[in-house]
């Protein structure tokens, strides 16, 4: 998975050219220094802005072992979610403009993490269709309420039938092979791709030792801020 992970960002740096690239410290300083190094990380519900309604309790599901693998302990996001809904919090919108450090006093977090869903979507072109999975990823320190780390990344997985010779069956293979798609594995794709900017946490072997890292782009990171 790793070795898939790496050849990924490297066809997507391969592509962007002569975009701005900054290494992990470099892109997030913050995340090195002894005083904003965060350990746990509390998830927020997600703020969906795509069309499908159940988008944001399917990435629940795909949020914990990248930011785990990183070296991060991430607070249980099923047992905060119940609390959060307890409290008549659905979407992570109505968090918005909340000091950070509220999640600390109430649940000890070294930093809150804020997704927003920018895509989850299904789009058609004659016989050519693809799904799209977009997410942008905000962490704050709960201490400083300063952004330690943030990126925006989208996946897009071409749905398209292979033709068959006869239009109203490529039409119909093509409709039925896009909404058969499963948008859980894409939405682990773009966690996994996001999170390989991130700097390592505390639970990880590498970490502090990957900050001349060349692998955030600065388009990337900057993006994720206007969400």
């Amino acid at each position: 998975m790793k070795r898939q992970l790496a050849l990924l960002m490297s066809v997507i740096f391969f592509m962007v050219g002569c975009a701005e690239i900054e290494t992990k410290s470099e892109a997030y300083p913050k995340m090195y220094s002894e005083s904003e190094k965060p350990l746990s990380i509390l998830v927020l519900p997600a703020v969906n802005k795509s069309t499908a309604a159940d988008a944001g309790d399917l990435l629940n599901s795909t949020l914990t072992i990248p930011f785990a693998d990183n070296g991060y302990y991430v607070m249980p996001i099923s047992i905060v979610s119940d609390i959060f809904k307890r409290e008549g919090i659905v979407e992570g919108a109505q968090l918005l403009g909340l000091p950070s450090s509220v999640f600390r006093s109430n649940f000890g977090a070294d930093a809150v993490l804020y997704v927003t869903i920018n895509k989850w979507d299904t789009s058609y072109i004659v016989l050519a269709a693809n799904v799209s999975v977009g997410m942008s990823h905000v962490l704050v320190s709960t201490t400083t309420n300063e952004v330690l780390w943030s990126y925006d990344q989208t996946i897009v997985v071409d749905t398209s039938g292979d033709s068959s010779g006869f239009i109203l069956l490529d039409v119909i293979k093509t409709a039925v092979t896009t909404a058969m798609t499963d948008y859980i594995p894409i939405a682990r794709r773009v966690n996994d791709t996001a999170v390989l900017t991130m700097p390592h946490g505390k639970y990880h072997p590498q970490v502090g030792k990957d900050g001349d890292a060349e692998v955030v782009l600065k388009a990337s990171k900057e993006k994720a801020l206007e969400q």
